[in-house]
């Protein structure tokens, strides 16, 4: 990159909604020169994130966006950071996307009304979207752009519909039945176990939130800089795990 690039990356304000997973790519940014910043989460610590998270044993019970904003300003003590203990909500949704130039996406999918509400706010402001997430060993990313397939109608939800009315468990199902198809088969098995409530959680190893990172802040920089990027439906998907198959 240029050193033009540079200061594109710089001067962009990142939303950062949901900073668990949302904790690497926001340190990840901050080593590639991204230096504003919007972290937002209500989320404390807990022992069990440090597997997967930019936490570690030190950080458990301190808020996230607390622990996450010390990280980066030890990386880029220069960085100008925002913190909002609170998760993102119908309410809060658009006045946080108002504060950023281009958003991360990393809040939970079951919370839908929260998920929706962003987007819209985003499409409103003609903002850029990012939504990682993490499939097994591997990655995906999808960007929505003011001018792709919205999160709503890729799912088979009703954009019209008011996002009050909106039903967190039938879009969480919408949100699985539509990823699960894009999914490896090892890990269409596990997706339906969880939605069916026969596995307490989804189980999330280290490699995908690293390969979820790394793909989320390549995507942020052809955003920030004008380069040609996949928008949604189309995304893009690395599994490490089916790569290192010998028998695929």
């Amino acid at each position: 990159m240029s050193d033009e690039d540079q200061k594109k990356l710089g001067d962009a304000t990142l939303l950062v909604a949901g900073c668990g997973v949302g904790s690497l790519i926001a340190i990840s940014a901050a080593r590639l020169g991204f230096r504003k910043f919007v972290l937002v989460d209500g989320d404390r610590v807990e022992l069990s994130n440090t597997n997967r998270q930019g936490y570690t044993s030190k950080d458990v019970g301190s808020y996230k966006v607390t622990a996450l904003a010390k990280k980066i300003k030890h990386i880029n003590p220069h960085a100008e950071i925002k913190k909002y203990r609170v998760f993102v909500d119908i309410k809060n949704a658009g006045k946080l996307v108002h504060q950023s130039d281009l958003v991360i996406d990393s809040i939970d999918p079951d919370a839908a009304q929260a998920v929706i509400a962003m987007h819209r706010a985003a499409q409103k402001e003609h903002k850029t979207i990012i939504q990682p997430t993490d499939v097994g060993w591997g990655a995906m990313v999808q960007v929505f752009t003011p001018e792709s397939i919205s999160y709503e109608k890729m799912i088979g939800l009703d954009p019209k519909k008011q996002v009050e009315e909106v039903s967190n468990e039938e879009a969480f199902s919408k949100f699985v039945e539509f990823f699960v198809k894009l999914m490896p088969p090892y890990v269409q098995a596990i997706a339906m176990e969880v939605a069916e409530g026969k596995r307490p959680h989804y189980p999330q190893p280290v490699s995908a939130s690293y390969l979820v990172s790394a793909l989320t802040v390549s995507a942020a920089k052809r955003v920030v800089l004008g380069i040609p990027v996949k928008v949604a439906p189309d995304y893009a998907l690395l599994d490490p795990d089916t790569i290192l198959n010998p028998n695929e």
